[in-house]
């Protein structure tokens, strides 16, 4: 679906802002791009979409040749921008049908998609609101929908969900998931959000990918330790026993944090403190992909 080979884009100043990259969206994918600001996350978008054309490499993207033909995808990649665009003097509904009417839809036809969009988007109540008058989540959805209701196979997202609240970041995904692309490629800072949805992720430093794979094996990439967090209902008893075998822990009221070198220690130990007392709260980090991904850009830059 997207097949990116040796991209480097160098603009007029020497900034070398993507530099070698290979990589490749299949069909049935969420594929996501982190890494932090600067690292070159939307040069590489905007070369993707056609807006910039690389020093050198290829693109491909439904079989299209993207360097050679830009024009060729238009139209069959649905692009969600980091900022928001408003249309101040036009109602959600009425951009909506916009973007349709481009497509060709009328009469009955257009009415009944703009419905589904509005609905597939959760902007189904706010339909006759003017751009000027929606909250920043509401406009994010609103992009959203504008790159969905064409039913484009292949999506690419920068940022869908940044400063979205909690509630209207789960209708972003939802909305995503509905809308059924066969491909999908996301940059975003979130890490909860490509940890949850990303079948693979590419970690991004100084235009260079530094790391790639499932969100686990990103985690897995680095010693880092396992912690576990628990309250108990006896704590007497935990800390006798975590005293006694020498473990790494600290203890803020009834609130333990345990440290240990890999999972199945941390596991072992936890099963011997649920065989002396009840658990009633435990979370366990083994490691967590955010941390490795702060570990894995410390080591980047020290290179």
């Amino acid at each position: 679906m997207i097949e990116v080979v040796d991209l480097t884009k160098v603009y007029p100043n020497g900034t070398r802002a993507n530099a070698g990259l290979s990589f490749a969206v299949h069909e049935g994918e969420v594929v996501g791009v982190i890494g932090p600001n600067g690292a070159g996350k939307t040069t590489l978008i905007r070369q993707l979409l056609g807006l910039l054309k690389p020093t050198s490499g290829r693109i491909r993207i439904l079989d299209c040749d993207v360097v050679s033909h830009p024009h060729m995808i238009k139209g069959r990649v649905g692009y969600v921008p980091q900022a928001p665009g408003f249309y101040p003097s036009l109602t959600v509904e009425e951009v909506i049908s916009f973007v349709l009417s481009l497509k060709g839809l009328r009469g009955a036809a257009l009415r009944e998609r703009v419905m589904e969009t509005l609905t597939l988007i959760g902007l189904e109540q706010s339909a006759r609101l003017f751009g000027y008058q929606l909250s920043y989540g509401m406009a994010k959805l609103v992009l959203l929908g504008m790159a969905i209701c064409q039913n484009p196979p292949v999506l690419i997202l920068d940022e869908p969900t940044a400063m979205v609240d909690i509630e209207r970041k789960e209708r972003v995904w939802q909305a995503i998931t509905a809308a059924r692309a066969r491909a999908v490629l996301l940059a975003s800072h979130d890490i909860h959000e490509v940890r949850e949805h990303c079948t693979r992720v590419y970690l991004m430093l100084g235009g260079k990918f530094i790391a790639e794979g499932p969100p686990h094996e990103i985690a897995a990439l680095t010693r880092l330790s396992t912690v576990i967090t628990l309250v108990a209902e006896n704590p007497q008893r935990v800390e006798e026993m975590l005293v006694k075998s020498g473990d790494m822990f600290s203890r803020k009221g009834e609130v333990f944090e345990i440290i240990f070198p890999e999972l199945g220690m941390a596991l072992a130990r936890l099963e011997q403190i649920r065989q002396v007392t009840a658990l009633r709260y435990i979370y366990v980090e083994a490691p967590s992909l955010e941390k490795a991904v702060k570990a894995l850009l410390w080591e980047g830059r020290a290179q």
